[in-house]
C-alpha cells in the first residue's frame, strides 16, 4: 500500500512540473520573456523541489477545478487572441502560478508557496505601461546621459550632453524609454529579490548586494549607450539598429545579471575562505 501511495505521490509532481513547463513555454512566448525571466522561473522550481519532501499536495476538488479553470482560460485566450501586451497579458505569471499552486495543495496551505509565488510574480511586472505612469524615468535618462557622457569623455571622445542628449561631433543619441536604465535598474532589483529568497542572505549582504545592482544597472547600460553613440557617430546604422534593439539589449542584460551572480558568489567564496581559516577549538 505505501508504495502505491509513493508512486501516486511522483506521478503527481511528475504532472505538475509538466503543466509548469507548458506555462514557462506559454509566458516565454506571450510576453516575450528575456533569459533572466526564465531563470526565475528555474529558481522557483528549484525552491519547490528542495522542499518536497515538506510540501502538503494534497488539493481538494474545488481547489483543483479553479486551477484548472485558470490554466484552460490561459490557454484558451493565447490561442483566440493575438499578441498584445496589455495589463492582462503581462499578469499571466501571476494566473500561472496560481493554477499550479491550486492544482498542488488546498486553498489553505498555499502560503508554503510564498517565495514561488512572488519569483514567478515579478515576471509580469508590466514595464513598458510604468513607464508611462513613473515621472522619475526622465531624470533617470538624464543621469544615464551624465553617466554616458562621463565614459566617453574619460576614454578621450570630444562629447557634450544636454539634457538627455549626448552629442559627438559627428552625431548624437537622444536617451529615452527603453534606452534609460530603468528597466535593467527594476530587473536588477528583483534579481536581488530573489537572490535573498533563494539563498539565506544576511541583512547587511542585501544592502550591498542592492547597491551593487544599482551601480552594475547604471555602468552596464552607460556602456550600452557609448556603444551607440559611437556607432551613430560613425555612421554605423545597421549596427546601431542591432545593440539598440531587444536582441543587443539582451546581451546586456545578461552581462549585467552574470555580473551581480559573480559577486555574490566571491562573497560566497570569501566567506568560505574565513571559515575555513579559522582555527578549530580542541
Amino acid at each position: 500500500m505505501n508504495n502505491k501511495i509513493k508512486h501516486k505521490f511522483f506521478e503527481d509532481q511528475f504532472l505538475l512540473l509538466s503543466i509548469a513547463v507548458l506555462l514557462i513555454v506559454f509566458n516565454w512566448h506571450f510576453i516575450n520573456y528575456n533569459s533572466t525571466y526564465l531563470l526565475f522561473w528555474c529558481a522557483a522550481l528549484s525552491i519547490a523541489w528542495q522542499k518536497k519532501d515538506q510540501l502538503d499536495l494534497k488539493s481538494n476538488l474545488l481547489a483543483t477545478i479553479i486551477g484548472l479553470i485558470l490554466i484552460a482560460w490561459l490557454l484558451f485566450r493565447g490561442a483566440v487572441s493575438e499578441f498584445q501586451s496589455d495589463v492582462i497579458t503581462r499578469i499571466y505569471p501571476l494566473i500561472s502560478i496560481a493554477g499550479i499552486c491550486l492544482l498542488a495543495t488546498k486553498p489553505s496551505k498555499i502560503f508554503q508557496y510564498w517565495r514561488e509565488i512572488i519569483i514567478v510574480s515579478m515576471t509580469g511586472i508590466p514595464w513598458e505601461h510604468i513607464f508611462a505612469l513613473v515621472p522619475t524615468v526622465g531624470k533617470i535618462a538624464i543621469l544615464d546621459a551624465k553617466i554616458a557622457r562621463l565614459m566617453l569623455w574619460y576614454v578621450g571622445f570630444d562629447v557634450r550632453r544636454v539634457g538627455n542628449l549626448v552629442m559627438l561631433p559627428s552625431g548624437s543619441i537622444k536617451i529615452a524609454g527603453v534606452c534609460s536604465s530603468f528597466d535593467l535598474l527594476g530587473l536588477m532589483w528583483q534579481s536581488c529579490i530573489v537572490i535573498c529568497l533563494y539563498f539565506a542572505v544576511a541583512k547587511n549582504k542585501k544592502i550591498l548586494l542592492i547597491l551593487c545592482s544599482t551601480a552594475i544597472a547604471f555602468g552596464v547600460n552607460g556602456i550600452r549607450l557609448c556603444l551607440m553613440a559611437v556607432l551613430v557617430a560613425n555612421k554605423s546604422d545597421r549596427a546601431f539598429h542591432y545593440w539598440h534593439g531587444s536582441a543587443g539589449a539582451e546581451i546586456f542584460t545578461t552581462a549585467a545579471i552574470l555580473l551581480l551572480a559573480a559577486i555574490y558568489w566571491l562573497w560566497i567564496k570569501k566567506e568560505e575562505n574565513i571559515l575555513d581559516a579559522r582555527p578549530t577549538s580542541s
